[in-house]
């Protein structure tokens, strides 16, 4: 397309290209900008309850819950989440669905038409965006995911009813630094005095309670306010007054605990039924997601050291059963390789490695290098399809095929099945 600016009348990959060319950083830091734009259209004026949703791992997750729990009491619900895996729309649901392309090109519209001569990134811009359209719609609250750390994210414009920290690790040690506390503390920055603060690590850096007990926020942390058990069966959550035992979920039970827990603080828990009915439908795209059972096949957009852990405990339920375990990886330049690889090492069998092709993506030459010095390596290949395509015939009734490490890997697996 041209550099002219997108109409109302334009498509939405035209919009896309040009939010794409807005800003020369793909990031930018800082509140002032978005928070300026914010109030200039008067996005911050809404009668919306909102709950912000950090951390390292389980954003995604937990938002779903907690969207499903709310929609099941019969309020209607607007979730925010990034990246997306196959098609920008997924970023904004309303009421658990993806909205037409019109929705998103007016609230761009508006956006250009309101923000002068302010330098938006393309995050900072889909963040307002999904604000205008959750204004639009009126809903009765909106879950929004955290793009970027937390203090100084664009979603940290807003005033929540409740701020959620998922997990804690290492990730965007660039941006947000080389050590949990350091990360702990920068999460820690969506937190609000006297408001309800829920944090779901198992190991909460000293900096985030720190910080919750200086600005004088609610906290609400798991393993001392709130507790769950899992086996293979049942998961149970203990809170308060309530002790409620359910069938293990298809998601993490680490977040469906964190999810029940902000609903517990907020006084929105529905009973045991409805909370039981909810955790036994949830499933999330991308996590986890079986795309073939002859041979089996899945993928997980697991990409660093904390998520990979998770993959790892799932994949070593199947070798308890002796299955042998094939991965194909393909990871982006800015990610820890070799915390990743060295969390698996033990649950996968065969190695292949296939490149990325995007502004951020690894070759598997690159990639094959790094993890050669973990691993052996049985294929590299130029594409994600390239290898999937090469292992499945390879596959016998008592081996898995596992594609992961990351959102876009997952993408392209997600496209070639449904292809």
């Amino acid at each position: 397309m041209s550099d002219s600016i997108p109409s109302q009348s334009s498509s939405l990959d035209d919009w896309l290209c040009y939010l794409e060319q807005l800003h020369p950083s793909n990031i930018e830091m800082g509140l002032e900008r978005v928070e300026k734009v914010a109030k200039q259209i008067g996005l911050l004026d809404t009668r919306s309850k909102i709950i912000l949703i950090a951390g390292t791992n389980g954003k995604g997750t937990t938002a779903q819950c907690l969207e499903k729990l709310l929609l099941a009491q019969g309020f209607s619900v607007g979730t925010y989440a990034s990246p997306h895996l196959i098609r920008y729309n997924e970023r904004v649901r309303i009421n658990g669905a993806e909205l037409d392309d019109q929705y998103h090109v007016d609230a761009f519209f508006e956006l250009e038409q309101g923000r002068g001569d302010t330098a938006l990134t393309y995050f900072e811009y889909g963040t307002l965006g999904a604000l205008a359209i959750f204004k639009r719609m009126d809903v009765d609250y909106v879950l929004l995911e955290v793009g970027l750390g937390g203090r100084f994210d664009a979603t940290n414009i807003v005033d929540p009813i409740a701020s959620v920290i998922t997990t804690v690790d290492l990730d965007h040690k660039e941006y947000l630094g080389d050590t949990r506390e350091l990360v702990g503390y920068d999460k820690a920055g969506i937190f609000r005095a006297g408001i309800p603060a829920i944090v779901g690590d198992l190991d909460i850096p000293h900096t985030v309670v720190d910080y919750g007990e200086h600005i004088d926020a609610d906290l609400c942390l798991s393993k001392r306010d709130f507790f769950f058990n899992e086996d293979e069966l049942t998961f149970s959550w203990k809170m308060g007054e309530f002790d409620l035992c359910f069938a293990q979920p298809a998601i993490p039970a680490q977040n469906a605990a964190t999810a029940l827990s902000v609903l517990y603080k907020l006084d929105l828990l529905p009973d045991a039924t409805l909370i039981a009915d909810c955790l036994k439908q949830l499933h999330v795209q991308g996590r986890f997601q079986q795309l073939s059972s002859a041979p089996l096949v899945y993928t997980d957009v697991a990409h660093n050291r904390e998520s990979a852990r998770f993959l790892a405990k799932r994949l070593n339920s199947f070798k308890e059963q002796g299955f042998t375990i094939h991965a194909v990886v393909g990871m982006l330049a800015d990610k820890e390789h070799g915390d990743v690889i060295e969390a698996m090492t033990d649950s996968v069998d065969a190695w292949h490695v296939a490149s990325l092709h995007n502004f951020r993506g690894t070759q598997a030459t690159e990639l094959a290098k790094t993890l050669s010095q973990y691993v052996p390596i049985a294929g590299t290949y130029d594409q994600v399809e390239d290898a999937i395509k090469t292992v499945m015939p390879q596959l016998g009734e008592q081996q898995l095929l596992i594609i992961f490490g990351s959102f876009y890997t997952v993408a392209q697996a997600i496209t070639f099945f449904k292809s």
